[in-house]
């Protein structure tokens, strides 16, 4: 609950913590309960989703006084907060986001331009459509498109090595975009969130530019984002 500040739970010096908060259903467990839809299952309303942990005190309001907390707003303080917990562990553990970036992204930085890159390169545009994208993030995998022979060189070289690279590199960034899918992002918020998704835990513009290419190329050849 913002603005609350009480702990919710005791680190015991003798090792046996105590959790001492309490489960709040937003949508009541029982017919009689604030905030209760007779249109969920058991299962629904005993999931996380459905579930904020809250001190005695702010239960015990949110129960008793259910007009002033309706679902929607619960909903919104449950959502507001898990954003401020990722946004704070991201921003504590600033790490590249997986192994096989970090790699792609080291190679492709140390790369000289390759001699028939382009600024007149266009982004697809049934692409850019579909994904409802606007001109500025347009520039963005223009940008990127210089560099997609030399992402392309890269990959096709792990491979050799390593057939199973492609999907790993893949993976990661679909678990990423269908996590902020999830989250009702989409359009240029959901590039951007994957633009920053790409960059994350470097320091380097050349290397945050490389990052970005390498999604870019992923997005160019239809292996993310809607196709």
């Amino acid at each position: 609950m913002p603005n609350c500040g009480k702990h919710l739970t005791y680190d015991s010096p003798s090792g046996d913590d105590t959790y001492f908060g309490e489960a709040a259903h937003i949508r009541g467990e029982k017919p009689k309960a604030a905030r209760y839809d007779a249109s969920m299952t058991d299962a629904e309303r005993d999931h996380v989703d459905n579930l904020l942990y809250l001190c005695t005190e702010h239960h015990t309001i949110i129960d008793d006084a259910p007009a002033d907390w309706p679902t929607s707003t619960l909903m919104d303080l449950k959502a507001k907060h898990e954003r401020l917990v990722r946004d704070a562990m991201e921003g504590a553990f600033p790490d590249i986001a997986f192994p096989e970036l970090q790699n792609a992204v080291a190679w492709v930085s140390n790369q000289p331009p390759a001699p028939n890159g382009s600024f007149d390169l266009t982004a697809p545009n049934e692409k850019i459509k579909k994904n409802a994208l606007s001109n500025g993030s347009r520039h963005i995998v223009a940008a990127g498109l210089m560099s997609r022979e030399t992402v392309a060189n890269y990959v096709e070289a792990e491979t050799q090595l390593d057939p199973e690279f492609p999907e790993r590199l893949k993976a990661g960034f679909l678990e990423e975009y269908f996590k902020r899918r999830k989250e009702g992002h989409k359009g240029d918020e959901l590039f951007e969130l994957m633009c920053a998704f790409a960059q994350r835990g470097l320091r380097k513009q050349a290397d945050r530019t490389a990052g970005v290419a390498v999604m870019v190329y992923l997005f160019e050849i239809c292996d993310v984002f809607e196709k």
